[in-house]
């Protein structure tokens, strides 16, 4: 805005005097003083000369002699009289020789009637023909037009508003813009590559003229880039997951098009130039958006080169505007998808809306409203075997709106196995029992757990191993009792998330129980072996004698969990008989029928030692020994003592009899003492002590 230039009256200082002129002379005649005209206009023509135009006053008794029209080259003065003007009906002079073109001129016009003096009116309100300056604004880059005003305050009757016109190019005028009339300044940026540049300002009047300023030019030239554009958004294409981005047209008219910059963490990056005021769209195509955030944004180049190379003017740019990106999770075992979002970055986001759909069928449906603090989503119920796509929608403050990239994931699950087959269990010694398993390699297994339950009591976990490659595999429970329990077994298959997908039959450990009985028997009890997928065939009876090697004795059919082992014959056995059983599988329907092998029972016989009390030299009994059954005779003993306890004789070969001689002599006859010592099946030592008389033969 300009500052107002003060401008006195000058006809007010005439009036003055005029009025003490009458004052001191009277008239001698009757005089008539017409109004002065109106001044309205003043418009500087070529050349500097100035047209003053003005309306007419009332003359009622038609007594208008002339105007006469004043000039000054200041506002104070001194007015000279420019010309007389005598046609009453005439409404404006031009003053040729009025210079206009180099300053303001400043005029006013009185009316003289036809009586006598004092016969001139007062002067009219002083109206100035505007003179234009043109400038250069500091820093370059916009013109400066200043005027003075044609008076302060302007006519009453002139528009409100004073139009700035320009000429470019030569003889080609336009206005180019307006300002109150009050004001006398005004500014543009200017839009020329090179060029002089005239400018000229009018104020209308009610009347139908106007005032015109002289014509003044400059040479400009446009070092002003175009305004920063303003990004509306950098969204995702859904359909391509390629960044598009799109602002507001800079308004500068000669606005030749846009650098597409993109914000890397390197550095900026020039992708493209879009020629084009109206173009302000742009669609990336090597865009990464799928694999995360872009950032971009954007300047504004205008139609003028300069420098060396010539270059165009170019603006700066705003913030950068960067896309959300979006990815996601997926937790096969617990059937959810994380989906995470980054922030939008431009403007203030009011909330963000998630939306997703299945399969890539059916419109994207709508899932939930997270607020901006909010970065996570999780999705539940995900069901293996279908693809999941995501994507999220930023809503600014004020109702912007920006795509992410779509994110999608395929609930893939390993092919679960379909069975397990516990093959069999045997026991493989006093605390160790073998579970052999088969398994379906056709499914990923995570895990295989062995677990065992005894008497009805609760499963519990022995043994486990990864899943393995192979079909069979082979447990060891080395915690088990195999002496005093049986167990039953089972084999549970975990998938890649823990699941128990399948569980094997039962397989049971053979409890075998050895009890001596009198008489020489040895009565073997077990339990039966248990769902195996062909039947059991029957049960085969293996015995030891004396820890010799285990050789078959029998059979039972398959309902038959006992058997009767006679050993009478075996009396001169140490007596000690151990056994186990062996269940054999039958008509298995893949062709592998299997064995399972019981715990080792023992059963020890009662040892027995039968000693004469009486024998004869040369008699029916004329040795002296012990008679043995089921006595181990490896540390055997058997000594004579005589009545005086002195051991006179002994052995240990169990075959060796004493046929009462010492050193080839018999000893008198009588009463002898004796000691028998053996070890029974169990290893324990068994001692015997009696008399035995000795009578000498005839």
């Amino acid at each position: 805005m300009g500052i107002p230039i003060t401008m006195e009256l000058r006809w007010s200082k005439v009036r003055a005097t005029v009025l003490a002129m009458l004052l001191l002379c009277p008239p001698l005649v009757r005089a008539t003083v017409l109004d002065p005209p109106s001044v309205r206009c003043v418009a500087v023509g070529a050349g500097g000369a100035a047209t003053v135009t003005w309306t007419i006053p009332a003359d009622p008794t038609a007594e208008f002699l002339r105007y006469e029209v004043y000039r000054a080259n200041a506002l104070a003065g001194p007015y000279t009289l420019v010309a007389p003007v005598g046609v009453y009906a005439q409404t404006s002079y031009t003053d040729a020789t009025a210079g206009a073109n180099t300053g303001a001129r400043y005029y006013y016009l009185t009316t003289v009637s036809t009586s006598g003096a004092p016969n001139t009116s007062l002067p009219s309100d002083t109206l100035a023909s505007m003179f234009i300056q043109v400038t250069q604004s500091v820093p370059l880059g916009s013109s400066v037009v200043d005027w003075n005003l044609p008076s302060t305050p302007p006519p009453a009757t002139a528009t409100t508003e004073t139009d700035i016109r320009m000429e470019h190019p030569a003889g080609m005028w336009a206005q180019v813009g307006s300002v109150a009339n009050a004001v006398h300044h005004w500014q543009q940026v200017v839009s020329i590559c090179q060029d002089s540049l005239n400018f000229q300002v009018q104020l209308q009047d009610s009347s139908g003229c106007s005032s015109v300023s002289s014509i003044t030019g400059a040479m400009f030239q446009d070092i002003t880039p175009p305004s920063i554009p303003v990004v509306v958004n950098v969204s995702v294409d859904t359909a391509s997951n390629l960044s598009t981005i799109t602002w507001n047209p800079s308004p500068e008219p000669d606005t030749q098009g846009y650098i597409i910059v993109q914000n890397t963490p390197g550095g900026n990056v020039i992708l493209d130039t879009l020629y084009g005021r109206l173009d302000t769209t742009f669609t990336w195509l090597l865009s990464a958006a799928g694999a995360g955030p872009e950032s971009f944004t954007i300047a504004a180049i205008d139609t003028c080169y300069k420098g060396t190379p010539p270059s165009p003017n170019t603006s700066a740019t705003n913030a950068p505007h960067t896309t959300v990106f979006v990815s996601t999770a997926y937790d096969r075992c617990a059937g959810t998808i994380l989906i995470t979002r980054t922030n939008y970055g431009g403007w203030p986001v009011g909330h963000y809306e998630l939306y997703g759909r299945m399969d890539n069928s059916g419109p994207w449906g709508y899932l939930a409203t997270l607020d901006p603090a909010t970065t996570d989503f999780l999705q539940t119920n995900a069901a293996p075997g279908h693809n999941y796509c995501f994507f999220v929608k930023a809503v600014g403050s004020f109702g912007q709106t920006s795509l992410s990239n779509v994110a999608c994931r395929t609930t893939t699950y390993p092919p679960v196995p379909q069975w397990n087959y516990l093959r069999t269990a045997t026991v493989a010694g006093s605390s160790a029992v073998l579970i052999t398993d088969s398994l379906d390699l056709g499914g990923y297994t995570r895990r295989l757990v062995l677990q065992r339950t005894s008497n009805g009591g609760p499963w519990e976990e022995v043994a486990a191993m990864p899943g393995p490659a192979v079909p069979v595999v082979t447990f060891t429970d080395d915690a088990a009792t195999t002496a005093d329990h049986s167990y039953n077994y089972r084999v549970l298959v975990e998938d890649s998330c823990g699941n128990t997908v399948a569980t094997s039959n039962l397989g049971t450990s053979i409890l075998l129980t050895a009890t001596p009985d009198p008489g020489g028997n040895n009565t073997l009890r077990w339990n039966g072996y248990v769902q195996w997928a062909g039947t059991v065939m029957g049960y085969a009876v293996y015995r030891s004698v004396a820890d010799g090697p285990f050789q078959m004795i029998g059979n039972t059919p398959p309902n038959q969990w006992f058997f009767v082992d006679n050993v009478e014959d075996l009396y001169r056995s140490p007596g000690k008989f151990c056994y186990y059983v062996q269940a054999v599988e039958a008509a298995n329907p893949a062709g592998i029928n299997a064995s399972s092998e019981s715990n080792t029972a023992c059963a020890v016989q009662q040892e027995e030692v039968w000693v004469p009390n009486a024998f004869i030299e040369g008699g029916y009994n004329s040795t002296f020994k012990p008679v043995l059954a089921f006595a181990d005779v490896a540390r055997y003993e058997f000594t004579i003592f005589n009545r005086w306890g002195q051991q006179i004789w002994t052995t240990n070969n169990p075959d060796l009899p004493w046929d009462g001689r010492v050193d080839g002599s018999l000893v008198p006859q009588g009463v002898y003492a004796w000691y028998c010592s053996v070890r029974n099946g169990a290893g324990k030592t068994v001692e015997k002590k009696g008399t035995v008389t000795f009578l000498p033969g005839k």
